[in-house]
């Protein structure tokens, strides 16, 4: 950026400056380049008077205004400037010229046609005409049509099908219809292997009747397979994979409780269990509910302030059920909400038993919260023993010094 700045005046071919060094910045023919309004001014100079003046070789038309920031562009570098985008305009246009010759003979050309491209390069191949005609004497070289020229009849529209060994039913060698039921169900298929992602939306449902139909015993069942992958070395010979996981729905007898369980099952650890009873809606574990605690995984780690002040806004409560739960016992979710607001989640509506619909019902983390805070509330309470005893231990020593 040149030094100092400039003042234009309206209708004048004056040009002052203020700490500017004109003499040293321009010469004849150069231009003085500014922005007044949002407008762009380029002002060619006739003369440099001094550092602080030139003579512009037309008047300036904008606005008068000083203090102006400006911009030397020499005469060279300006016409410089022109002269490629004049190049680049002429280089378009003879782009456009062949753009337009070459879809001309493409589309009114016959036989072979030569393409020219602006790089100079050519392509030589069939006008547009050709390739028409060379696909109407394919079309009429068959005889795929013979028996049904007119298929506005039923007899002629199956001739055609039938000639070109297309016939419509379920037998091998037909197709479908596009209105064919089969095709949006997967009804009466035997089975296979899916090779990518399935991506169900709605329920899965798998039942397999056993027994006698009349007991009413029945079994839903989702498996996950191991295919030879994180097999031991001790192995059993022969054996490739493992089931590891899978989910079960089945009462033991007709009029028996139902049961959700979830099994994890393979050749070198064994099977175990987990129980979702239906009848109650609590979860049965054969070990412990294990969740993530580790410090590397997390961050803002603070210690519960003043927990005695928090322990009385949290009820401990026992409760009764609206919607066919069982009692309970622990803490409310709104309680700890006011507390812990980050411990509280909406896990969905709830039906209660007079069909009411309760929105957004809110579920507390009591393990964690009753924990931690009950943890710190102890350690609160032991720090307040211990002060409580060096008083007692002192006044003590007092009364002994004093006897």
């Amino acid at each position: 950026m040149p030094a100092g700045t400039i003042t234009l005046t309206n209708n004048s071919t004056t040009v002052t400056g203020s700490g500017t060094s004109f003499t040293s910045e321009l010469k004849p023919n150069d231009f003085i380049v500014a922005v007044v309004g949002g407008v762009t001014y380029t002002l060619g100079v006739q003369s440099v008077n001094s550092a602080t003046s030139v003579t512009l070789t037309t008047a300036y038309g904008g606005s008068t205004t000083s203090g102006l920031a400006w911009n030397a562009v020499a005469n060279a570098a300006l016409v410089g400037i022109t002269a490629q985008v004049a190049a680049d305009v002429a280089k378009a246009i003879r782009g456009l010229n062949l753009d337009k010759a070459n879809w001309q003979q493409v589309f009114s050309g016959t036989g072979s046609i030569t393409v020219n491209l602006p790089d100079g390069s050519s392509y030589t191949g069939p006008a547009w005409s050709s390739i028409t005609a060379a696909l109407n004497n394919k079309a009429n070289s068959t005889d795929v049509l013979t028996k049904a020229d007119n298929l506005n009849s039923v007899a002629d529209k199956q001739a055609a099908r039938t000639n070109l060994g297309l016939a419509y039913g379920t037998a091998a060698g037909t197709v479908t219809q596009g209105n064919d039921a089969r095709l949006g169900t997967l009804n009466n298929k035997s089975g296979g292997n899916v090779s990518s992602l399935v991506n169900v939306k709605g329920d899965i449902l798998s039942q397999n009747v056993f027994g006698d139909s009349t007991q009413g015993r029945w079994s839903s069942e989702l498996r996950a397979v191991l295919d030879g992958w994180g097999k031991p070395n001790d192995a059993p010979s022969g054996v490739n994979g493992a089931f590891f996981g899978w989910a079960t729905i089945s009462p033991s007898a007709a009029g028996a409780p139902v049961q959700g369980q979830i099994t994890g099952s393979s050749f070198w650890h064994g099977t175990k269990r987990w129980y979702f009873p239906f009848d109650t809606g609590n979860a049965i574990a054969p070990g412990t509910w294990v969740s993530n605690s580790d410090e590397r995984i997390k961050t803002n780690i603070e210690r519960i302030d003043d927990p005695l002040g928090k322990m009385r806004l949290i009820k401990g409560v026992t409760w009764e059920r609206l919607d066919n739960a069982a009692p309970g016992i622990g803490f409310i979710a709104q309680d700890v909400q006011a507390v812990f607001p980050d411990s509280v989640f909406v896990s969905g509506d709830r039906t209660l038993k007079d069909g009411t619909v309760v929105k957004n019902i809110l579920s507390p983390d009591t393990s964690g919260v009753a924990a931690a805070l009950h943890h710190e509330a102890i350690l609160a309470l032991m720090e307040k023993i211990d002060k409580q005893d060096a008083i007692i231990a002192e006044l003590q020593k007092r009364m002994n010094a004093n006897a």
